[in-house]
C-alpha cells in the first residue's frame, strides 16, 4: 500500500448528523493532502485514525465556509506541535482570510504558513511538480471562483528480469543502461525499452462545488478514483442556480470520464439518504459510481 484517500466530509452547505461538511484527506508516502477543510475537520481526521499533525499540503477549492472554517483550527493545531511549516493551494483572498483569523492580536502562530493563490483557468494548470507525484487544478462553473485538484503519480520505469535474464546482461551492463539509455552487448546495442515498461501512476481527482462545465473532463479523464459532488439528484433548476452538479449531469458525461471509480459526495440535506442516487446509478446498470459517506476509505 502506498496511500489511501478517507472521505471526511459529504456533506453540502449544513452538515447533518451523519455527515460533516467537506473534508478529503489523501495520505501518500509519508505525507499528507488536504482537500478542503470545512467546519470539524480536524476532528474527523482524528476519528478516522489519521494524524493532524503529518498534514503537509492544504487544498482550499473555494473560499465558502463550508469548505474553510476548520482551517484557522486546524492551523493552530499543527502549530502548537510545532510543526515547521504548511503549505496551502487556493483560489485569491485566501491569505486575507487567514491573515485576519492567525495574525490577530490574541494568537500570532509560529508555524511558516506558505500561501499559494491562483486565479482560475480554464486549462488544467501545475500547482505541485514533486519527484514522485503532480497536483494540478483547473477552474470551475460556481457561483464564485472556485477550482478542482488532482493528485497524480508520476509514471515508473519497471525493469522487466526475465528479459535482462534472457539478454544476459551483467550488473555492470545493466547499471550502464540505466544510466546512458542503452548499451552494447556481443556487438547488439540494447535499449533502455527493451527491458523496461513505463506504467502510469495512481491519480486521484477532487471535483467540488460547480455547475456544468467542460473543465471536469479536462481534468479528471483517466483518474483511478474521482471523487465528485452531486449536490442534486436531478433538480436541474436548481443546480444551475447555486452552482452544483446532478447526478444527471454525471451520468451524462460519464462516458466522457473514463474513471475507473467515481465516489459520489456534497449530498443536500434535503436527502434524508441516498438511496435515490443508488437507485438511479443501478437503472443504468453502472457498478463503479457509489455514494460516498463520511469515513470511506480507498487503498491503493
Amino acid at each position: 500500500m502506498k496511500g489511501k484517500i478517507v472521505l471526511l466530509g459529504t456533506s453540502s452547505a449544513m452538515p447533518t448528523k451523519d455527515r460533516n461538511n467537506s473534508g478529503i484527506y489523501l495520505q501518500y508516502k509519508g505525507e499528507g493532502f488536504l482537500f478542503d477543510c470545512g467546519e470539524g475537520t480536524q476532528r474527523q481526521i482524528m476519528r478516522a485514525g489519521l494524524s493532524v499533525y503529518k498534514t503537509d499540503y492544504i487544498f482550499i477549492s473555494h473560499l465558502h465556509t463550508d469548505h474553510t472554517l476548520g482551517l484557522p483550527g486546524l492551523i493552530e493545531t499543527l502549530d502548537m506541535h510545532d510543526k515547521p511549516a504548511v503549505e496551502i493551494h487556493s483560489v485569491k483572498g485566501i491569505k486575507s482570510i487567514l491573515d485576519c483569523v492567525l495574525n490577530g492580536v490574541i494568537y500570532a502562530p509560529d508555524i511558516e504558513i506558505k500561501i499559494n493563490e491562483y486565479i482560475p483557468e480554464k486549462e488544467p494548470f501545475t500547482t505541485i511538480d514533486d519527484r514522485d507525484f503532480v497536483v494540478r487544478a483547473v477552474g470551475l462553473n460556481h457561483v464564485v471562483d472556485c477550482i478542482g485538484f488532482s493528485f497524480e503519480e508520476k509514471p515508473k520505469v519497471k525493469y522487466i528480469k526475465e528479459k535482462i535474464k534472457e539478454l544476459n546482461l551483467s550488473s555492470t551492463d545493466f547499471v550502464r543502461l540505466k544510466s546512458e539509455g542503452f548499451v552494447y552487448k556481443d556487438g547488439k546495442k540494447i535499449k533502455k525499452e527493451d527491458i523496461s515498461v513505463v506504467q502510469g501512476g495512481f491519480k486521484f481527482t477532487y471535483i467540488p462545488d460547480t455547475y456544468r462545465t467542460e473543465s471536469i473532463i479536462k481534468l479528471a479523464r483517466g483518474s483511478d478514483i474521482l471523487v465528485i459532488e452531486s449536490t442534486y439528484l436531478n433538480e436541474e433548476d436548481k443546480a444551475k442556480e447555486y452552482g452544483h452538479l446532478t447526478l444527471e449531469y454525471i451520468l451524462e458525461i460519464y462516458p466522457k470520464l473514463e474513471c475507473k471509480k467515481i465516489v459520489l459526495t456534497h449530498f443536500s440535506r434535503r436527502y434524508k439518504d441516498t438511496s435515490l442516487f443508488e437507485k438511479r446509478i443501478r437503472a443504468e446498470g453502472i457498478n463503479n459510481i457509489v455514494t460516498g459517506r463520511d469515513f470511506m476509505e480507498f487503498v491503493f
